[in-house]
């Protein structure tokens, strides 16, 4: 099998693709040996489950708790080569450089990665995020304590 590269579609979930917000430690808390990984997490269609599966990734997939079909591409820090690790890129819908810090869960997004031959099992490399629709995310309101509700009084008398 040649290098081939594929494009799928879907919704963002948990978008580790920038260096501040990489994953540094596997499941189990060890650093990772070839420094941070690169994480996105796309629920895809049935036509884009389709083009991932005929793909010839390695990568199996697998079923959130609502029943919608989730990928993961990944992307190491550090590579034998160095064009194959770092972040991936990521851009706008016009292809210009993303400025942002986050990509929000819901976010629909085009996911470009790379089938490649290894000694193994064919591997896989996300390459690029493009983002098509951003969702906003809606501030905060921070819950402050108000006076009265302060004002308790303490029970200060003694039950025997």
């Amino acid at each position: 099998m040649a290098t081939k590269k594929h494009k799928v579609t879907g919704t963002s979930m948990w978008a580790k693709v920038f260096e501040h917000n990489a994953e540094l430690k596997d499941w189990q808390g060890n650093p990772h040996p070839f420094g941070k990984q690169f994480k996105i997490d796309v629920i895809l269609d049935k036509e884009n489950k389709a083009v991932y599966k005929a793909s010839g990734t390695s990568g199996k997939g697998k079923f959130d708790d609502d029943g919608n079909f989730l990928a993961t591409f990944k992307r190491k820090e550090k590579e034998r080569f160095d064009w194959a690790g770092g972040p991936p890129k990521v851009i706008n819908e016009d292809g210009t450089p993303f400025t942002g810090s986050i990509i929000p869960n819901g976010s629909i997004v085009e996911v470009e990665f790379t089938v490649y031959t290894t000694s193994m099992s064919p591997g896989t490399r996300l390459e690029q995020v493009r983002i098509l629709e951003l969702v906003k995310l809606e501030e905060k309101e921070e819950a402050k304590p108000s006076i009265e509700s302060s004002k308790t009084t303490v029970n200060t008398d003694i039950p025997f």
